[in-house]
């Protein structure tokens, strides 16, 4: 079974504008463009560091339960971390995960609590990397510019370090060791699939 935290997040076109660094006593100069045009996407780690990512119309539950059939269909038994944003936490995606019990389970990660989520950590990375005082004249330019920068698989997090925390602090023991329990196994018997796919996601 295969770890999958999952995420999702919006890029506008405009500059995103942060605190760079500049000549000692010149002013730093950000175009930007004003435009609220944005791409929404979805984002997901794998427990050996694998990212795959899959353009949404919205941050609806409907294309939400897309990427998560596209992800289970990939790696056929799943455990899915996400947070507990409506379009995770709905009747349409529970249903989906109780049909398919034998081959998915879920965790939900605690509320306000973004620093226990490695895919949070991929979107910051993105965000210094690319948009960061960087506006897009178009969609199109903004969506190859992050298309290409993901399938370079730059990320080099570890799973553990930001889940262990949260497992070892529950106030459940017994789940915290029937957790900790699956993890090491999911992470002794799974293996990282070498193929990658293109197209609208990766």
């Amino acid at each position: 079974m295969v770890i999958i935290c999952l995420d999702e997040v919006h890029f506008t076109i405009d500059a995103d504008r942060r605190k760079c660094w500049a000549r000692k006593g010149a002013t730093p100069l950000v175009h930007t463009n004003g435009s609220k045009e944005a791409i929404n996407v979805g984002g997901a780690l794998t427990w050996h560091g694998k990212f795959h990512y899959q353009e949404m119309d919205r941050q609806v539950k409907e294309e939400v339960l897309k990427f998560i059939k596209r992800l289970h269909k990939r790696y056929k038994k799943v455990l899915f971390i996400l947070d507990r944003a409506t379009w995770h936490k709905n009747n349409l995606v529970m249903g989906y995960f109780e049909e398919n019990k034998e081959t998915i389970d879920y965790r939900f990660l605690p509320t306000g609590a973004p620093d226990l989520d490695p895919v949070e950590e991929c979107w910051r990375q993105i965000r210094e990397k690319k948009t960061a005082n960087t506006a897009h004249n178009t969609v199109k330019e903004l969506r190859t510019s992050l298309k290409s920068f993901w399938n370079k698989q730059p990320f080099n997090l570890t799973l553990s370090n930001y889940l262990c925390p949260w497992l070892y602090n529950t106030s459940s023991h017994t789940h915290c060791r029937a957790m900790r329990g699956f993890f090491h196994e999911s992470a002794v018997n799974s293996r990282p699939s070498p193929s990658w796919s293109q197209g609208k996601g990766g």
